[in-house]
């Protein structure tokens, strides 16, 4: 049996696979062009999915063990007093998903839509053009940083608040695959742009 790691990174490349054949079926459509798969693209997506997601897993195993939603809650002393022993209650701490709502929404987005940005302005720079590498994924960051950044602001802050309130930790990335369908479909076009 895979480890969750491997589960939930296989999970998310075939989302993010599946999120740019529809932007390309979308953009053929958009631009009245006659649909032929772009494989170059269909790839990168799927290796910047492969690379992407352990870190993503990463993060929020450590977000939800460094601020747990629910959080044990000291028993009243007369469970206490009455020799049993007392049951183990849990309540949500607001202060906990405050915090890691504000971490995955400052750092986490920073850090994803860089490496983003990074890997793919790295694999679409030309190899005979003027320009090396880095200075297209200079070009990138600087041209749709923030676009990105404002866009994911209308999509990320809900998802990420639902997501700590009422999913598992265990499936916040599959979660967030399955809403990175329209996130993906949205960058795949960005990118092409």
């Amino acid at each position: 049996m895979p480890s969750p790691l491997v589960f939930q990174t296989v999970q998310g490349t075939l989302l993010s696979i599946t999120s740019n054949i529809i932007a390309q079926v979308l953009s053929s459509y958009k631009h009245d062009a006659p649909l032929s798969f772009n494989v170059a693209s269909i790839i990168k997506f799927a290796v910047f999915s492969i690379i992407s997601g352990p870190p993503n897993i990463i993060w929020q195993g450590f977000l939800e063990d460094a601020y747990p939603t629910n959080v044990r809650t000291t028993p009243p002393k007369s469970e206490k007093a009455n020799g049993k022993p007392p049951t183990a209650k849990t309540q949500m701490s607001k202060a906990n998903v405050f915090i890691k709502f504000l971490l995955d929404q400052t750092i986490g987005a920073v850090v994803n839509n860089l490496m983003f940005l990074v890997f793919m302005g790295y694999m679409n720079a030309t190899p005979a053009g003027k320009q090396g590498p880095w200075d297209a994924v200079g070009r990138e960051i600087q041209q749709k940083f923030w676009p990105i950044m404002m866009d994911g602001m209308k999509v990320w802050p809900l998802f990420s608040l639902v997501s700590f309130l009422f999913i598992p930790v265990d499936k916040r990335v599959v979660a967030g695959c399955l809403v990175g369908v329209g996130w993906t479909i949205y960058l795949s076009l960005m990118v092409d742009s």
